[in-house]
């Protein structure tokens, strides 16, 4: 994880994420002890890092890619305009040494630092600026869910090889957040033949900190410090990446990951909560990793089941709204969870000044689930003890990411209690790239995943109507007039009470129409060695792994 933030929604197999996934947020707390605080210790160079991919990056392109598991490797290749100071929350520059807005709030003109060059020795310049926002908002470029975002963005205009000028249409509150943390591409390798099918989107080139070593399909991506780093000469960026050489080994299996762990293959890891409760709560492990739980206030994402709004099945909100209240998410919690999780109410946190502070849980209530049913049609027969409807029965599959023993566990309890109410759950698993094209596809009933989180998150590539037929991220297919114009309405509002109150009456819309079954707001648990120091959360993204490092005498790998 670098000191980035996201600046869309990006897929997660519930339990399954890499430690290195961002957690974005304004309040930070930690069971951290003091052993973990920054030091005055002086960092070696020539250390390695070695953390844990819980699934097959589908591409290492930054435009391309929708999942965690993708963004773990590219946020260390490539460097956007801005970033946002992880402490102060204040935007600072990046690529570009400084930047002015009109103001009228329609003109954004950034300058770029002198002299950076891509892995590959090219000159960075404003044309590749040009180029990668171009190809962002190119319809033939598999980019859906980024497009959306840059809907106001009329034209890029070169100035000069240094200076780039943003036209937008009208004003969107995240356009600094969006025109400033795009992942600049070069023009030169990405620019040639059929960006989709580029060759680089396996052997990426950017201008980043790190440079790409190799990828092993299903086993391990490598990276290597970049030599030529501008950032070695900016003040602020000069004692980060501490590492020579970042290795990242997919392991899909979290019990694996594990134990790879405990043996020192994998330095650090984000554990399952069981392993995190149980199985790391051993003196032997507090003696060589730091264990804690970290919360912040705009989360570290939701899980949630979400109903293929496409089918007759789920077209009634009675049906879903029974659905969500067969869950039995309290006893899942205790059974699972050791009560850790946070019930989630909506697309935004409980406590994120973005939901209507009147939404509560639903509650596990199987009579309310058989009474709605009813409500919208549903019999049950009395030969079959399955709910039926014109010559039907409600049967339906339930598809997840497989290698997640904790959301088996859920799907098996949920499908207990479907059960007993005279619900016939099937229940699926896919390995991650296939479990994302059947999605993408729209071929499911119903699918258990969930969202990290974004820097002030725009809920709209995941709910407006516009973003439901492949344009977005809105796979379930949700439509609905009124969410729509709130959204629309919110994206223009720049005055942050105003448009929290129009995610208010948002956030009711989809408490009522019930299209997500929201499980669990994700909590972030981190297992390190404690072989590294500076790891402690800081207050804006929790942890910061591009300020870590190793002092001097105890290295691991002591590189050449």
């Amino acid at each position: 994880m670098r000191n980035f933030y996201r600046s869309f929604f990006i897929l997660i197999s519930i339990s399954s994420l890499s430690f290195i996934s961002c957690n974005r947020s304004n309040n930070s707390t930690s069971d951290a002890t003091s052993e973990m605080s920054a030091t005055n210790l002086q960092p070696v160079k020539n250390d390695w890092m070695v953390s844990w991919l819980a699934a097959n990056p589908t591409t290492l392109n930054p435009i391309l890619k929708t999942d965690a598991y993708a963004s773990a490797v590219v946020d260390w290749l490539f460097d956007s305009l801005i970033r946002f100071d992880p402490k102060t929350a204040q935007p600072e520059g990046r690529l570009a040494e400084s930047w002015e807005v009109s103001k009228d709030g329609l003109t954004y003109d950034f300058t770029l630092r002198p002299g950076i060059t891509f892995h590959d020795g090219h000159p960075l310049t404003t044309e590749d600026v040009k180029f990668t926002f171009d190809t962002i908002k190119n319809p033939k470029v598999d980019a859906a869910h980024l497009q959306n975002y840059f809907a106001s963005l009329k034209s890029v205009e070169v100035l000069s090889p240094l200076k780039v000028r943003f036209h937008l249409k009208e004003i969107y509150y995240r356009n600094l957040i969006m025109l400033g943390l795009v992942d600049i591409m070069p023009k030169h390798i990405y620019g040639v033949g059929d960006f989709n099918k580029n060759a680089a989107n396996r052997k990426p080139i950017g201008s980043g900190p790190y440079v790409f070593k190799s990828w092993d399909n299903g086993q391990s991506v490598e990276l290597v410090r970049n030599k030529n780093y501008f950032g070695n000469q900016v003040e602020k960026l000069k004692n980060l990446y501490n590492f020579e050489r970042l290795v990242f080994r997919i392991i899909t299996e979290p019990s694996v990951a594990l134990m790879a762990l405990k043996k020192g293959d994998i330095d650090a890891m984000e554990p399952t909560t069981r392993q995190y409760y149980s199985e790391l709560a051993t003196p032997e492990v507090e003696k060589k990793f730091y264990r804690f739980r970290y919360d912040t206030a705009d989360g570290n994402g939701h899980g949630f089941i979400g109903w293929n709004l496409r089918l007759p099945l789920f077209q009634s909100k009675e049906v879903r709204q029974a659905l969500a209240y067969a869950m039995p998410r309290e006893e899942i919690n205790k059974k699972i969870y050791f009560n850790s999780r946070t019930l989630a109410v909506g697309t935004f946190p409980k406590v994120s000044p973005k939901s209507e502070p009147s939404l509560q849980p639903i509650p596990y209530d199987s009579a309310k689930a058989k009474a709605l049913l009813e409500k919208a049609g549903w019999k049950i027969n009395p030969a079959t003890g399955i709910f039926e409807k014109d010559g039907k029965k409600f049967s339906f599959e339930l598809l997840f990411g497989a290698g997640n023993s904790d959301s088996e566990r859920v799907a098996l309890i949920y499908q207990q209690a479907l059960k007993q109410i005279g619900i016939e759950m099937n229940i699926r698993t896919l390995e991650w790239t296939v479990f994302v094209k059947q999605m993408q596809a729209f071929k499911f009933d119903a699918l258990m995943m969930g969202w990290g989180g974004a820097l002030d998150m725009d809920p709209y590539q995941i709910w407006h109507s516009s973003q439901a037929n492949g344009e977005g991220s809105n796979f379930i297919g949700f439509k609905n007039p009124e969410a729509d114009k709130l959204m629309e309405q919110a994206r223009v509002t720049l005055d942050p009470n105003k448009r929290n109150k129009l995610y208010h009456q948002f956030s009711k819309i989809l408490a009522e129409e019930a299209p997500y079954l929201f499980l669990f707001e994700v909590p972030s648990l981190f297992v390190g060695s404690k072989r590294f120091q500076g790891i402690l959360p800081v207050p804006l993204m929790g942890l910061d792994s591009a300020a870590w490092f190793t002092p001097k005498g105890m290295e691991k790998y002591k590189e050449q």
